[in-house]
């Protein structure tokens, strides 16, 4: 064997413990690897209800990689959570219960006060840690785990990109 092919061996058996080895640190850290995408999950928060026995809010970004992804739900140990989304029926804002949230492929979505959100309920007098373990459930199976910051009632938990207008009725004062 001359050097020139011994290199290509070399180099080829490099690559496949690379690919190995990323696939060993993505499982360790709780993120299943799809093939076809890589899905992220940042800046989730979770903020409590300023009435002890109330829903939670959560928010974050998802960011779809090389093609689209569907949510489908997201799980917490001990609590309920629903994927929520607010529209506007005439001039009353309205919170809805969404069964998934579609993010197109390389698109980053927010889920923000005022916007999409998650509603947390059941939560168990101990959420007042600063840590939330969140399970991100997607279409093709895939599974993201992702440690959520909590947050007191009144904090800010994501900052709004822009206003949401509101219609207000002036005529009244």
């Amino acid at each position: 064997m001359d050097g020139a092919t011994a290199m290509v061996r070399i180099f080829g058996w490099l690559a496949c413990f690379g690919a190995l080895a990323l696939l060993i640190l993505a499982m360790t850290t709780g993120t299943r690897v799809s093939a076809a995408n890589a899905v992220r999950i940042d800046h989730a928060t979770v903020r409590l209800s300023p009435v002890p026995g109330r829903p939670a809010a959560g928010y974050f970004t998802i960011t779809a990689g090389s093609a689209a992804v569907e949510l489908t739900g997201v799980v917490a140990a001990h609590a309920r959570v629903e994927l929520h989304g607010m529209s506007m029926a005439g001039n009353v804002m309205r919170m809805n219960r969404l069964p998934s949230v579609r993010v197109a492929a390389g698109r980053t979505v927010r889920f923000a006060p005022g916007g999409s959100h998650l509603m947390i309920f059941d939560l168990p007098a101990t959420a007042s840690a600063a840590k939330m373990p969140l399970t991100f459930v997607f279409a093709d199976g895939t599974r993201v785990d992702v440690t959520a910051s909590v947050v007191a009632a009144g904090a800010e938990a994501m900052p709004m990109p822009m206003p949401m207008p509101m219609p207000m009725p002036h005529g009244t004062h």
